[in-house]
């Protein structure tokens, strides 16, 4: 059986939402992760000085990312998932209520092993 791996990559421009909360931005992610019935396995949550947050979820399935840049109303988002049951899509949904995008870019990648 071959192993199908989505990933989504999205760059959230004009977003209104909390890029500079840390706190706000790991619960965003849990929230994302259980619309799809993600395994969370880990988190790291780093803030930078002056402002900016990177903080990603291990996922028994792979993972979630965000990368903040306030100044510049910017995220970058990155959604992996390896169960073909699971739809980056709707992560990015749920992430995308709490950033509130003015702008959009996504690309999607498809892997497929064996």
């Amino acid at each position: 059986m071959a192993l199908r791996i989505r990933e989504l990559l999205v760059d959230a421009q004009g977003c209104a939402g909390p890029l500079d909360d840390p706190d706000a931005l790991e619960a965003a992610l849990r929230v994302a992760a259980a619309a799809v019935g993600a395994d969370v396995r880990g988190q790291c949550v780093v803030r930078f000085v002056p402002h900016g947050v990177t903080a990603v979820l291990v996922l028994a399935e792979s993972h979630v990312l965000v990368s903040t840049w306030p100044e510049y109303g910017l995220a970058l988002v990155d959604i992996l998932l390896c169960s073909a049951d699971m739809d980056p899509a709707r992560v990015w949904a749920s992430l995308a209520q709490v950033l509130q995008p003015r702008d959009v870019i996504e690309r999607a990648i498809e892997r497929v092993v064996g």
